[in-house]
């Protein structure tokens, strides 16, 4: 058997490959369907006007691997809007490999605010220097306390930048160094919470932890997306996820696996995993939404990961399912969901030019922290020759 691929047939991480059974899940039977390349490279196919783009920018969990980045999503649609759902960390580089201009990036919606999730919001947020130029708006549920909600949280980042604003005016375009929050209400079952330019945004409830855990579900031109974040397995997300063409739900080891992986002790990997979902038991979530495509993510992979997560998920599921890894990109259509890997130059620049025209702006007067005289006073210039 190939190198590359699990004694069960499935490909091995870090191949290239999409770990998928189904690449290319047809939706309307007849129908003529595009042909796409193998591998998606940024900046070489162009997003048709009635296309959706989905892009895992991070599959892991808390412990960030470096072919694993923590939870994120991008979705892009063909009327130009595009939209992050959590930032874990790690999940930032893939996103600017991707050779979107940070301008247009300015869309964050969240989850909850578990760390995995929200880990590289400073790094997001400071595109602000690269020309966002504009606020970051963040969606993102209210808390059990007004403290723990989306608007504190939002407040709490930028005081923590405060120092690194300040730092940057007069140095470099500094009118995003804005965050805008959006929180709506948690108690609420389902809420539509973004409503612009054709696109619908719902946000529903999820079991996880404490108060204030939701997914999302997206819904543009006949075309959809559901990300539950994390979740413990319940019929109420699943419900709210039923028949969209895409729905990424949680799915995560067994607690033996977990214990035996992580180092943990498997009293506590046990009590962890009631906050999760496992492949098994991902399948009967699945089988109740029964999405054109079911892809698992959350979920900590390796050579010997792979195989147990379909043969626990179909158990339960027989359906088109995908197990994430970053940078897999899902195309939909009206037609067909195509399932591939992106390659991605490691070494990229931020692209430079927005879509939406938003061009860098003047540079804001200096801060008032200026450094000391006499501190500054020891510069050395460069247009004098030493002695």
């Amino acid at each position: 058997m190939a190198t590359d691929m699990t004694p069960a047939g499935y490909p091995l991480p870090l191949t290239g490959k999409a770990i998928t059974d189904d690449p290319v899940v047809v939706k309307k039977e007849g129908a003529t369907l595009e042909e796409y390349p193998e591998i998606y490279i940024p900046g070489e196919e162009t997003l048709a006007e009635d296309e959706m783009r989905i892009t895992c920018l991070g599959s892991g969990n808390p412990i960030v691997r470096k072919a694993q980045a923590a939870a994120s999503w991008l979705v892009e649609l063909g009327n130009g809007d595009n939209f992050i759902f959590d930032i874990g960390g790690g999940a930032v580089q893939n996103l600017w490999s991707l050779g979107i201009p940070p301008a247009d990036l300015d869309k964050l919606f969240i989850t909850h605010l578990h760390l995995d999730h929200v880990g590289d919001f400073h790094v997001l947020f400071d595109a602000m220097a690269w020309g966002r130029n504009t606020p970051l708006h963040v969606w993102g549920p209210s808390g059990y306390t007004k403290e723990m909600g989306t608007e504190a949280f939002c407040d709490s980042m930028r005081r923590a930048a405060l120092w690194h604003i300040e730092s940057k005016k007069g140095l470099a375009p500094s009118t995003g160094a804005e965050i805008i929050a959006h929180e709506y209400d948690a108690n609420e079952k389902e809420v539509l919470v973004y409503d612009e330019n054709g696109v619908k945004i719902f946000s529903y409830a999820v079991l996880h932890c404490i108060f204030g855990s939701r997914g999302y579900r997206l819904e543009w031109n006949d075309l959809s997306f559901s990300f539950s974040g994390d979740a413990s397995p319940s019929t109420f997300d699943a419900e709210h996820s039923q028949n969209v063409d895409v729905f990424v739900h949680e799915a995560f080891l067994p607690a033996e696996s977990f214990a035996k992986k992580s180092g943990m002790l498997l009293e506590h990997a046990r009590k962890v995993i009631t906050a999760h979902t496992t492949p098994n038991i991902l399948g009967r979530v699945f089988d109740i939404a029964k999405p054109k495509l079911g892809v698992g993510y959350h979920y900590f992979i390796d050579a010997d990961t792979v195989d147990p997560f379909f043969e626990g998920l179909r158990e339960t599921y027989d359906r088109p399912v995908a197990l994430a890894e970053d940078l897999m990109v899902i195309n939909v259509t009206e037609e067909q969901i195509v399932t591939r890997m992106a390659e991605t130059n490691p070494l990229a620049w931020p692209a430079q030019q927005p879509k939406s025209g938003r061009e860098q702006t003047e540079l804001a007067t200096p801060s008032e922290a200026k450094m000391q005289d006499w501190l500054t006073e020891t510069r050395i210039d460069p247009k004098k020759k030493a002695a």
